[in-house]
């Protein structure tokens, strides 16, 4: 059980829901196979395996839950070459090309044949819930793959407020300010990268890895308007990441100071290895969010 990325989403206070309760609805909203013309199936599976009744498992205040889609895999390439020949026929038997309009609604036709024959892929993201923060935490680089999760929670719940972390140019400022400090605050020490933007309508972006701060270089984009939006970091010895001016935590890796913990518990069980698992991740993830939350609760 291992989160790569972490957007968080602020859930009110007083949300509260029992784990049982909470499996059961997500059970009764589980992924579905694709019908023989569906593209595409979403719905929630259990953390554990496609034949676990579980759903939604809990470790002290946090409820993990998997989302699923199940897409058909139809390459462009296999359904042009059709249209292809298809259209060649035509042209061969009666001397003219079918129009614009005419391979459309071939194309259309083709893929109708072709959906109940395609093989389908499974893409799963994690989210849990943090009761002790008011958070959900979704794995995900991106906000609208984590946004298609809250919609589906929402209409798997009845009602469901999150509220996203947006960009905050507050927040840049600050980041920018570790740069030109030299140093950052709250337990965090710098990694090796960064990427610095403009916050205008011309979005110049610059990255850079391997980097040592502050530069002479550095300080001249910085000079020019550039602000830090997104910093490699590590947190407390424990936790390496890259955070971003919109909240997001990404490229999530536990240091071996907090993986040596986890080889010295016994495991005698999947659900052992993944209560384990999640356990530490929840309880580490809070932590960073409780220092993050700490600098940066003016500028979010």
């Amino acid at each position: 059980m291992q989160f790569k990325n972490a957007r968080i989403f602020r859930l009110p206070e007083d949300f509260a829901i029992e784990s049982g309760d909470f499996s059961e609805k997500l059970e009764h909203d589980a992924l579905k196979p694709c019908g023989p013309q569906d593209m595409a199936s979403q719905g929630w599976i259990s953390p554990f395996n496609r034949e676990s009744e579980v759903f939604c498992w809990q470790s002290g205040s946090a409820q993990l839950l998997m989302f699923a889609i199940e897409e058909k895999i139809l390459p462009a390439a296999v359904v042009n070459q059709e249209l292809q020949e298809k259209v060649s026929s035509i042209q061969s038997d009666t001397g003219s090309k079918p129009g614009r309009k005419v391979q459309s609604d071939m194309k259309q036709e083709i893929l109708f044949e072709l959906l109940p024959q395609a093989f389908t892929k499974l893409k799963k993201m994690g989210a849990y819930i943090d009761n002790e923060l008011s958070l959900l935490v979704v794995d995900s680089a991106s906000q609208n793959p984590a946004e298609n999760l809250v919609s589906q929670l929402r209409q798997t719940l009845g009602s469901f407020k999150a509220e996203a972390f947006g960009e905050s140019s507050a927040m840049a400022t600050v980041l920018t300010k570790w740069v030109t400090d030299g140093h950052a605050e709250g337990g965090f020490e710098f990694g090796s990268s960064i990427v610095l933007e403009t916050l205008d309508e011309a979005k110049s972006i610059i990255r850079a890895k391997n980097v040592n701060y502050l530069t002479d270089e550095m300080q001249r984009h910085i000079e020019n308007g550039y602000l830090v939006t997104q910093i490699g970091l590590i947190f407390n010895d424990r936790i390496e990441l890259t955070l971003t001016h919109d909240f997001a935590v990404k490229s999530i890796k536990f240091t071996d100071v907090v993986l040596d913990e986890l080889e010295h518990e016994t495991i005698e069980s999947e659900e052992q290895l993944l209560d384990s698992r999640f356990t530490l991740l929840s309880l580490e993830l809070r932590e960073l969010y409780k220092a993050l939350f700490h600098i940066f609760s003016e500028n979010i």
